[in-house]
């Protein structure tokens, strides 16, 4: 053994989500495009908050920044990019991720490395990027048109909801 974590550690899965959030939050904050495209963007932002919250709340303590992202996000699913709250939204939703990256995801990462077996974080890591495979997405507005329509998670009200609904596992009954 090299000492180096599997891709699929639970760990990595989450660090490799901070750097993207990181990057479309970066993305973001540089305010190029219509407001179409950054409406657009911000749903993209949304998708992948999203995608990672499953992945890490059950290794959060209690609310937390991904708490206050989660209202800002439901906030934003209804806000027009032409609408003057909107840029104010997305202002609060990139400093709660940012936020998050620095203070809070890194505790995450930390305690799930503290509470489970190497063996378990490649199991756990695994199952969290077999999800996502399998689940609906938002594509970056760039890449959108290459991307299936069936397999596209729409925006709009009820979009946290629905993504959130799309990446929990089957209930084992």
């Amino acid at each position: 053994m090299n000492g180096s974590q599997p891709a699929t550690d639970l760990t990595t899965v989450l660090a490799g989500d901070h750097r993207e959030l990181d990057r479309l939050c970066t993305e973001l904050e540089l305010g190029q495009g219509s407001p179409e495209n950054r409406k657009d963007l911000s749903d993209h932002l949304t998708a992948e908050l999203v995608r990672h919250a499953v992945a890490e709340e059950p290794y959060l303590d209690g609310d937390g920044d991904l708490a206050e992202a989660d209202s800002l996000m439901r906030q934003l699913e209804g806000v027009g990019p032409q609408e003057t709250r909107f840029e104010r939204l997305l202002g609060g939703l990139i400093r709660a991720v940012r936020r998050h990256i620095r203070e809070e995801g890194p505790a995450a990462v930390r305690q799930a490395r503290q509470s489970c077996s190497p063996e378990r974080l490649a199991e756990l890591g695994k199952k969290v990027l077999e999800i996502r495979h399998a689940a609906p997405t938002l594509p970056h507005p760039d890449l959108a048109d290459r991307v299936p329509q069936v397999n596209q998670l729409w925006p709009g009200p009820g979009f946290v909801d629905r993504a959130r609904a799309a990446l929990r596992p089957p209930a084992s009954g």
